[in-house]
């Protein structure tokens, strides 16, 4: 491949999420899209008349065009597999969308296939490329607020556009909430936490029917973090909703937003943990909620001396616009992988691995909440 060249992408599946993401890589240097798929040839035929692209209604027509160089697959879960195997074995590179598959066995595949053919399988893990997760993991890191001891996810979902028999509510084509939205966030936490090990899952289902739409469970980290996620596909699309609680030895973290949009800090640190703090989110509101007093700055917790000079609240939003901050964690996250193609010294945010182990977690998850 000439690394002077734009790469070559085609598109399988023409939703609204791939409709999005076309409008992203037409502002690409790095990338040229050539073609679109979908089983509905009318449906391509329209997204290739905004785009000026080939419309094909066979993903293998497409797949084995020699002008694409990487296949971005948008389409249902139960297809990732195969259509991945079919890709890398046809010479492609892939992005694919959450989840990688339904099963990890049909992922150890799917990556060991990749691996052999020197092909990558990244999935589109978006929020590690978002300002203010990257923020919550500097500040994880740094330990200024000490260890984690809890974290809390409410993801409370609108369901509006999933009509009754949409893809969505078929386990066999979906996986469930756990597989099919559920990996962003095992990816998301595993990218603040560390490693975990699902402890406990549970689902409910929506009266009179069988569809699983609110399903929880607690993931243990091996920093000893509890992690307590909820997906509930119950509300009306205006009052979609996601946030975020950290709870650290010395203070909290608050994230908003499905795409994390703010951060907010309550904690009591000293005068070099608050430097600290601001370093990790540049341009922050700072407040100084109260001043300790010399005597009161010598304080026991969790059975060690601790030292505080003051109580502050930091606000952090880099950005209030949703939309220009999910195409540029879209834009960022392909231009990452292109780099890792043109030079394999590259170290990518997202790689291969880490679709595997989101989806391990979500199957762990459904698993146990199957036979509690």
């Amino acid at each position: 491949m000439d690394n002077n060249k734009p790469i070559g992408l085609g598109l399988i599946g023409c939703g609204a999420f791939g409709l999005f993401c076309l409008d992203t890589y037409r502002q690409m240097e790095e990338v040229r899209p050539i073609a679109v798929a979908d089983m509905h040839q009318n449906v391509a035929e329209d997204f290739a008349r905004e785009f000026n692209l080939v419309a094909l209604g066979d993903p293998l027509e497409l797949i084995n065009m020699p002008e694409v160089d990487m296949v971005h697959i948008a389409t249902p879960p139960s297809s990732h597999h195969e259509l991945v195997l079919q890709a890398v074995r046809a010479g492609k590179h892939v992005l694919c969308e959450k989840p990688l598959a339904l099963k990890t066995a049909h992922a150890d595949e799917m990556l060991a296939v990749a691996w052999d053919a020197k092909k990558i399988v990244p999935v589109n893990f978006v929020l590690r490329y978002n300002a203010v997760s990257r923020a919550v993991k500097a500040i994880v890191d740094s330990g200024v607020l000490g260890s984690v001891l809890a974290a809390r996810l409410t993801n409370c979902a609108g369901d509006t556009p999933l009509h009754n028999d949409h893809w969505f509510w078929e386990k066999s084509v979906s996986g469930g909430i756990f597989i099919e939205h559920g990996v962003h966030f095992f990816d998301l936490y595993r990218q603040w936490l560390g490693p975990g090990e699902v402890i406990a899952s549970h689902t409910e289902t929506r009266p009179g029917t069988t569809k699983e739409d609110r399903v929880m469970c607690t993931v243990r980290h091996e920093n000893g973090a509890l992690a307590s996620h909820y997906h509930g596909f119950d509300q009306i699309a205006l009052m979609d909703r996601t946030n975020h609680r950290i709870t650290c030895e010395m203070g909290d973290i608050w994230v908003d937003g499905w795409i994390p949009l703010y951060l907010t800090v309550d904690a009591a640190v000293d005068d070099d943990g608050a430097e600290k703090l601001e370093a990790c989110c540049p341009d922050a509101e700072i407040k100084v909620l109260e001043e300790y007093e010399p005597e009161r700055r010598q304080i026991m917790g969790r059975g060690e001396m601790r030292y505080v000079t003051k109580r502050i609240r930091l606000h952090y939003c880099p950005n209030a616009d949703k939309q220009a901050i999910y195409a540029n964690s879209v834009r960022d996250l392909l231009a990452d992988q292109i780099a890792f193609i043109r030079n394999p010294d590259h170290q990518r945010n997202v790689v291969e691995i880490n679709g595997r182990e989101a989806l391990a977690l979500a199957e762990a998850a459904a698993y146990l909440a199957a036979i509690s």
